[in-house]
């Protein structure tokens, strides 16, 4: 009498699949936007009005404006977005001349351009330090 020899298949181990490009060490493939700054003053008010050099998503960006001298960040009071491309960043009052750099956070949900890309993080310049 023979035996048959049952084949037992061999477990499989799960594939683990990365699911951004940033898991499997990658640099990100979406598009990042930059954008310009410009410093004005309309009725006793400072603002800083953000162009972006193409379409974006924009909700409420609570970007900091910072100041050169103390390193501190300053916070507009409040925040209108105009269109799919600038947002306007008001102020109470006239902010110090060394308030003068904004701080874009690194990946902000908050503006998004329509690829899912972020804006350009870090520091830009508004006006000359002093």
């Amino acid at each position: 009498m023979s035996t048959h020899a049952t084949l037992a298949a061999t477990p499989r181990t799960a594939k683990r699949i990365n699911t951004n490009p940033a898991s499997a060490g990658l640099p990100d493939p979406r598009p990042v936007t930059d954008y310009d700054a410009e410093y004005t003053e309309v009725g006793g008010k400072s603002r800083i009005t953000i162009t972006l050099r193409q379409p974006c998503v924009i909700r409420v960006p609570v970007w900091s404006y910072i100041d050169s001298q103390t390193g501190e960040g300053v916070v507009p009071s409040s925040v209108t977005v105009t269109g799919n491309k600038t947002f306007v960043a008001e102020f109470p009052g006239i902010i110090p001349m060394s308030v003068n750099f904004v701080d874009a956070p690194y990946q902000d949900m908050q503006v998004q351009n329509f690829q899912g890309g972020f804006v350009r993080s870090g520091g830009k310049w508004f006006r000359a330090p002093k």
